[in-house]
């Protein structure tokens, strides 16, 4: 296991040019618009912003290391807590299991993990990251849909409620029920 937290502040925004650490802990909330219009225009400027932002990371991420987002997701829930089966990774990042298994297959091919008996228990596979794998932490910046877990995660569950709400009103409006997406800008 990596001690991800020896790699310091420098670390945190490398690649991105923009933090995206979460910042709701004295996070100041300005007054809501005026107008519904002026709310609206602001909510969309936010998807926006989301948006460009996760599509910025997942493009600097893939030509700077050439790895998906959510290929250095995984390879960081493993620098950060060390050997896991398989289910346990996808727990993590709050994916189903099925998902996740295409993102380490690749990973193993790049070199980038190991797939080892557990030591407790042979049947279980361990999912490991290599030498090369752990010198890509050193210098990969930190997940972004990991930020964004970590900052629903560190929200009250009103706020949450209230988001999911909202989420799942325009997931219909737009007619996106079935439309799978696992992944940010990712084709896993």
């Amino acid at each position: 296991m990596i001690n991800m937290s020896s790699f310091g502040p420098a670390h945190e925004d490398r690649l991105t040019g923009f933090d995206l650490q979460p910042k709701l802990k004295g996070m100041k909330t300005k007054a809501p618009p005026a107008t519904q219009q002026q709310l609206i225009q602001e909510c969309m400027q936010n998807l926006r912003q989301i948006v460009k932002a996760l599509e910025n990371y997942s493009l600097g991420v893939e030509k700077r290391f050439d790895l998906t987002g959510p290929q250095l997701w995984a390879l960081w829930e493993l620098g950060r807590s060390g050997p896991c089966a398989l289910k346990d990774l996808a727990e993590r990042m709050k994916l189903d299991s099925s998902t996740v298994v295409g993102v380490v297959d690749r990973l193993v091919f790049k070199g980038l993990v190991l797939r080892n008996p557990d030591a407790q228990d042979r049947r279980r596979i361990s999912i490991v990251p290599t030498l090369k794998g752990e010198e890509i932490l050193v210098a990969a910046p930190h997940p972004a849909q990991g930020h964004l877990l970590a900052g629903l995660e560190g929200m009250d569950r009103g706020k949450v409620e209230n988001l999911h709400h909202a989420l799942t009103t325009l997931v219909g409006v737009l007619g996106a029920e079935q439309v799978e997406a696992p992944f940010f800008f990712a084709k896993e």
